[in-house]
């Protein structure tokens, strides 16, 4: 056990969030202001650290979440979605029944913690797979090692893509999730927060699937489309919500779990450039019913994050708005598809 007092502890694990977190942004790293207090937490874990977060803080840090998600879901979804409505009806039900297929197996292999699998393999959405995972029966370390992996493979192959295509270098990757309006406001920032705590208490309330999470992306997304308010946040809110989710699974890491989490790192591998096949499919299926461009089918359904995707979309030619558009569908049908299918298996 680390033979240090827990106010110690915690002086420790914020000096080495920081550490961490500026090393990975320095690095380019996608998620930095989450796998960076992730990665400090784990470090005081496998030393056999005694602290733990309250688990009040995972629901706020879930509500939160739920918050940016809402925010990313306008009007534009709509226009969107009106003209080609059956092309990405189709394109989003390949991706998830792919990823659904790919969790299926990973779960037959015997490899993983029942249930940690489907949550690690779903495409996008990383913090709320994160810290839903451990509410539903799975293991949120696994998930964080699968989702992560994935992704970094996922933006290193469409950053290659757009290279190889346009001779380009996409911008550096953001942080999935996290990336504010440069003009984010004060009232639109206490917006973000209120619909967070509101959509959270009733979806709690109401004992709705992940109700913390799925509460304020109703709520959050009907209002933000209609117009009738303005969500948005500064860069440090999200880094508050991404830290605790970071924490809170980091700190649960400990020695023996580590020859466990190498063992499966092929396996997580496999299962990445799985998704990506099939995303491949859904791909072609864009470009043969919309007469969308190869490069913009292949980010909007590439299985990587919301943001990150779309970073490197813009340093491209590609159609900015259409894969904006069906990565958010997908964020949100990814988190919706999870909860519903976790709960039918539990109940089998």
């Amino acid at each position: 056990m680390m033979p240090l007092s827990n106010p110690l502890q915690w002086c420790l694990l914020v000096g080495a969030t920081l550490l961490f977190t500026a090393l990975f942004m320095v690095a380019g790293l996608p998620g930095a202001t989450l796998l960076g207090p992730m990665a400090a937490a784990i470090l005081l874990g496998v030393r056999g650290a005694s602290i733990e977060l309250p688990k009040r803080f995972s629901w706020l840090a879930q509500a939160l979440t739920g918050g940016v998600v809402a925010r990313s879901m306008d009007v534009t979804i709509l226009h969107d979605v009106a003209l080609h409505w059956f092309p990405m009806l189709m394109a989003l039900s390949t991706m998830l029944a792919g990823a659904v297929l790919v969790g299926w197996l990973l779960e037959r292999s015997g490899r993983f913690p029942g249930g940690t699998a489907l949550w690690g393999s779903m495409p996008g959405a990383a913090p709320a797979m994160i810290a839903m995972a451990g509410d539903f029966g799975g293991d949120p370390r696994f998930v964080a090692v699968m989702q992560y992996l994935r992704v970094i493979v996922v933006v290193v192959l469409a950053s290659l893509v757009c290279h190889f295509l346009l001779g380009s270098v996409p911008a550096p990757i953001a942080v999935p999730g996290a990336v504010p309006a440069p003009s984010a406001s004060v009232a639109s920032t206490l917006a973000l927060v209120a619909v967070a705590l509101a959509g959270g208490w009733a979806g709690t309330m109401t004992r709705l699937p992940a109700g913390a999470l799925l509460g304020p992306i109703l709520l959050g997304g009907t209002l933000n489309m209609t117009g009738l308010v303005v969500l948005d946040s500064p860069s440090w809110l999200i880094a508050v919500a991404f830290t605790i989710i970071g924490w809170t699974t980091g700190l649960r890491f400990r020695r023996e779990l580590l020859r466990d989490l190498v063992a499966s790192v092929p396996l997580m591998l496999l299962s990445t450039f799985g998704l990506v096949a099939m995303s491949l499919g859904s791909a072609w299926l864009l470009v043969t019913l919309t007469g969308k461009d190869p490069l913009t089918a292949y980010l909007a359904t590439s299985p990587g994050g919301l943001d990150s995707v779309t970073v490197v979309a813009l340093g491209s030619a590609a159609d900015v708005p259409f894969i904006l558009t069906l990565q958010t569908l997908r964020l949100f049908g990814t988190i919706l598809m999870s909860v519903l299918l976790v709960r039918f298996l539990r109940r089998r």
